[in-house]
C-alpha cells in the first residue's frame, strides 16, 4: 500500500538507537525526506551512515531537544535543507529516576517532565509553522504503557516516568483538539521493544509473550504519518502485545 509519503519531510527526534531508528528507517524506505537529531555524535553519524547505505535521503543534527536554541536551529535547518517539514515524530530520550512516589525528590519530577512532556511542547511548536503549512501535518508522540494490567508494581517502582508519560498523552489529545484538521496528533504506548528489552521478563504474561521487534512499531508509526490516516487524531495507541485489556 501507497502511504503517501514520498517527498514528505520527516523529522524524528532520538533517531539514532533503536525504535527512533526504525521509525526513521521506515519513513525513508516509503520515500519521504528524513531528518533524526540526537544528543550522541558518535551513534547519531552511525545511524546517518546505514540509513543512507539503504537509499534513504538522511541528514542529521546533533541537537538537546530540551534546550529551546537548539530546537530552533534544528527546526530551521531541517526546512532549509528539505523545503519543508510535514512529518514529526517525538520521540524523547526518557529520564527515568527509579523509586515510588514518595522517594522522588522534586528535581527529578522536574527533570522527568522537561525530557519527556517539554520537548514535545518546545519541537511540536517550532515545527508548527511549517506541519500547518504542508498538505497535511502529522505528529506522533511515543509515550509507555505502564499503567496496563499484569505490571502493576511499576506505580511503585518508576513513580515518575510513569506520571511524565502519560502526560504525553493528555498532552495529545489537547493538540488533536486545537490543530485539527490540518495537523493530526496521535500518540503510541508501547510496551517492551527489542529482544534485549532489560524488562522482557513481564511479556510472559501478555496475549502476545513477546517484546516487540522495532520495524513493528515503525510500521505502525508510518500509518499514522500517512496520507490513510488523515481521520485518525486524538489517540493513545497501545502497542504492548495486548496487555492493555480494556475494550474502550
Amino acid at each position: 500500500m501507497d502511504l503517501g509519503l514520498t517527498g514528505k519531510v520527516a523529522l524524528v527526534t532520538g533517531g539514532s538507537r533503536t525504535i527512533g531508528y526504525s521509525i526513521a528507517r521506515r519513513l525513508g524506505l516509503e520515500g519521504a525526506k528524513v531528518a533524526i537529531c540526537a544528543r550522541g555524535e558518535r551513534n547519531l553519524l552511525g545511524a546517518v551512515e546505514k540509513l543512507r547505505a539503504e537509499g534513504v535521503d538522511v541528514w542529521g543534527r546533533v541537537a538537546d531537544v530540551s534546550d529551546r536554541q537548539q530546537v530552533r536551529r534544528l527546526v530551521s535547518e531541517v526546512v532549509e535543507r528539505f523545503g519543508g517539514l510535514g512529518v514529526l515524530v517525538n520521540n524523547p530520550g526518557g529520564y527515568i529516576k527509579p523509586g515510588p512516589f514518595s522517594s522522588v525528590e522534586p528535581e527529578d519530577w522536574r527533570a522527568g517532565f522537561e525530557v519527556n512532556v517539554l520537548t514535545v511542547v518546545s519541537v511540536t511548536r517550532e515545527a508548527l509553522p511549517h506541519l500547518k503549512a504542508d498538505d497535511w501535518g502529522r505528529v506522533v508522540n511515543m509515550g509507555a504503557f505502564y499503567l496496563a494490567p499484569g505490571v502493576p508494581h511499576l506505580m511503585t517502582e518508576m513513580a515518575e516516568n510513569i506520571v511524565a508519560k502519560i502526560s504525553v498523552s493528555a498532552l495529545t489529545k489537547v493538540m488533536s483538539e486545537e490543530l485539527a484538521p490540518s495537523v493530526t496528533v496521535n500518540c503510541i504506548a508501547p510496551g517492551p521493544v527489542g529482544t534485549d528489552h532489560p524488562m522482557r521478563e513481564w511479556c510472559d504474561g501478555f496475549p502476545v509473550p513477546r517484546p516487540a521487534d522495532p520495524a513493528e512499531l515503525a510500521d505502525l508509526v508510518a500509518f499514522l504519518c500517512s496520507r490513510q490516516a488523515g481521520y485518525l487524531t486524538g489517540l493513545t495507541v497501545p502497542f504492548d502485545g495486548g496487555a492493555t485489556r480494556r475494550v474502550v
